[in-house]
């Protein structure tokens, strides 16, 4: 979509760099040197052209409670529209992709417990044409950080930020911070002051939410705070993910490396269950295939790792945020 100079530098800074204040978009207008209004009409067309899925927190699901797996369902060809449908049809499914590979859907699952997970699991092994079904638990995030730039260079992330083992506990949560994060599961509106409307959502006051909002960034119950991008909408053609065989005692310093590197979004060390043969995970973007291998490429030789595949998504079944507490939520904002 086409992109003025002001539009890129915007675009960066509201993925990452959302003001929790009462008038956000004021705060965007005295940065930029343009009008409230101004802004608020220049994020309202980035939504509107689908450069931005949408304006929300990223919680550090763990914090909340919550249990979360990586999931592959090797599936028969001609019965994958019906099982992507059936996956789809979980609201714990917050992801779900067909890759190039035996192992052909890829999905995310959020839930309350690990039983729930497992349930699941179980559900969809047992759906017509799928062979097998793999968990991949997360055994250490070294990266999460989708940020896409908006210049000519295309890169995402930021190639320092390599997260620390993580060690934080599950955050105690009164009833009505658990109904202020089920109506931050809505998009956050594009009006002058959006907090308000949360606030009336929830039946809290305004600084309610500014005050726990600060208080959970500061804790790392919050990682991020800004918009959802549609990559491909931004000239990132191509992603691949990136499946590697490392030996523990190589582990950290791999992820360490792959974290580093500007291209990967995501970086992940799993469970690597029987049967499958990979255990460090990297997201991968780029304008081209070529370009997303070539990354893997320099990925393997700054770790020496060897054994690596790289598997291209094909088709984007479902994308969607985690609905915390929705037994909790209201009418939609």
């Amino acid at each position: 979509m086409p992109l003025d100079e002001l539009d890129r530098r915007l675009l960066d800074a509201i993925q990452s760099e959302f003001p929790v204040e009462s008038r956000p978009f004021k705060s965007f207008g005295d940065r930029f040197s343009i009008s409230e209004d101004e802004a608020l009409d220049r994020i309202r067309r980035f939504q509107r052209d689908g450069a931005i899925r949408e304006i929300s927190p990223v919680f550090d699901l763990k914090r909340l409670g919550y249990s979360s797996t990586l999931c592959s369902a090797e599936t028969e060809p001609d019965r994958v529209e019906e099982v992507a449908e059936a996956i789809n049809a979980y609201s714990e499914v917050t992801h779900n992709y067909l890759r190039q590979h035996a192992f052909n859907i890829w999905f995310t699952l959020i839930a309350r417990t690990p039983e729930d997970i497992r349930r699941i699991l179980d559900e969809i092994g047992a759906l017509p044409g799928v062979k097998r079904v793999i968990s991949l638990p997360s055994r250490r995030m070294f990266k999460i950080d989708v940020h896409f730039q908006t210049g000519a260079k295309k890169e995402t992330g930021h190639a320092a930020k390599v997260l620390p083992e993580d060690t934080g506990a599950v955050v105690p949560l009164q009833d009505w911070e658990m109904r202020l994060i089920s109506s931050l599961g809505e998009p956050l509106p594009l009006i002058e002051r959006p907090f308000a409307a949360v606030a009336e959502h929830a039946g809290i006051t305004e600084t309610d939410v500014l005050d726990r909002l600060a208080a959970w960034k500061i804790s790392g119950a919050i990682r991020r705070f800004g918009a959802r991008v549609a990559h491909h909408k931004l000239g990132y053609a191509a992603n691949g993910m990136s499946v590697w065989r490392v030996s523990d005692s190589e582990a950290e310093a791999a992820g360490q490396i792959m974290a580093k590197q500007p291209e990967v979004s995501h970086c992940y060390l799993r469970e690597m269950p029987p049967g499958w043969d990979y255990n460090l995970y990297g997201m991968i973007h780029g304008t081209t295939e070529d370009e997303v291998r070539a990354v893997a490429a320099r990925i393997s030789e700054l770790t020496g790792l060897r054994d690596y595949d790289v598997l291209f998504s094909i088709r984007e079944f479902k994308k969607s945020v985690p609905r915390y507490f929705k037994e909790r939520q209201a009418a939609p904002l």
